[in-house]
């Protein structure tokens, strides 16, 4: 993992998962991009032009101010930097900036809607995951700061269906080498659930082979509805990390996954991790 992208739009939700940003780049030794966007609408208005130029100019500074603050911090002071202010649209520029500056991890914070029970991944972030190829990192609002975070204990969701590109899984078996922490797959078995046994067993192997030194172990659990499953797993069994894959081959699989990230983002306080398979 050679280079994370933080993008910001430096508000207080932000800020958490600047931490958890800085936090990983420390252990893998990785770059940091710091990315903002400015916006106005289109006019020929010389007033429009000279706030654009405002805007860009406040970006850059609260992007410096924010490279300089990571400095200041004795564990952090090592690490390099690169500021990334673009004009545009915030969210549609993030997988862009990610692709550009060639990133590993996209490092985001997420809020949930106010005065809601539960907790829904924020657009931004949703949007964010469903658009871009590069894995990201969702920070709930909640989450322990990253330091008091250790990852020692990683769940995975499961379907046991076939990976069709093991590469995808690098960035859970990097985070889970570096923190040496064990993985723990979740599969969650429905009634009319068409996957036999034996199949069952095969990915099973494959994944434990994959994942190599890694302690691995298997949680198998019966629901009829696969997000309260693995959200009655998440609240009991408290993981420091929770990773998916995010299947995009078709639009009953874009709108699955999206429904199972916005419910369980985040009912716990429980970092995401979403792989585009």
């Amino acid at each position: 993992m050679k280079n994370i992208i933080y993008p910001t739009d430096f508000s207080e939700n932000s800020e958490q998962a600047f931490d958890y940003a800085l936090e990983l780049a420390r252990i893998f030794d990785a770059k940091v991009t710091l990315f903002n966007s400015y916006q106005l609408p289109y006019s020929k208005s010389n007033l429009l032009v000279s706030m654009t130029e405002r805007m860009q100019a406040d970006s850059k500074e609260g992007l410096e101010n924010l490279e300089q603050k990571a400095l200041k911090h004795e564990d952090y002071k090592n690490l390099q930097f690169d500021l990334e202010s673009r004009s545009g649209g915030f969210v549609s520029l993030i997988p862009k900036v990610a692709k550009d500056r060639e990133g590993n991890l996209i490092v985001m914070g997420t809020k949930g809607a106010s005065g809601l029970k539960e907790m829904f991944i924020g657009s931004n972030t949703l949007e964010v995951i469903q658009t871009s190829h590069c894995p990201v990192l969702a920070i709930p609002e909640n989450a322990l700061p990253a330091t008091k975070r250790k990852f020692d204990k990683i769940a995975m969701a499961t379907d046991l269906k076939k990976i069709k590109n093991p590469e995808q899984l690098s960035p859970l078996i990097e985070i889970a080498k570096a923190c040496r922490a064990s993985v723990e797959f979740v599969n969650i078995i429905r009634p009319d659930d068409p996957i036999s046994d034996d199949e069952r067993a095969k990915q099973v192997l494959f994944l434990e082979k994959l994942c190599g030194d890694i302690k691995t172990s298997i949680h198998f659990a019966t629901n009829s509805d696969i997000i309260d499953g693995l959200s009655d797993y998440i609240n009991h069994k408290k993981p420091d990390l929770f990773v998916m894959l995010s299947r995009k081959h078709s639009l009953f699989e874009r709108l699955f996954t999206k429904s199972i990230t916005s419910k369980l983002s985040f009912r716990a306080e429980v970092p995401l991790l979403v792989m585009d398979e």
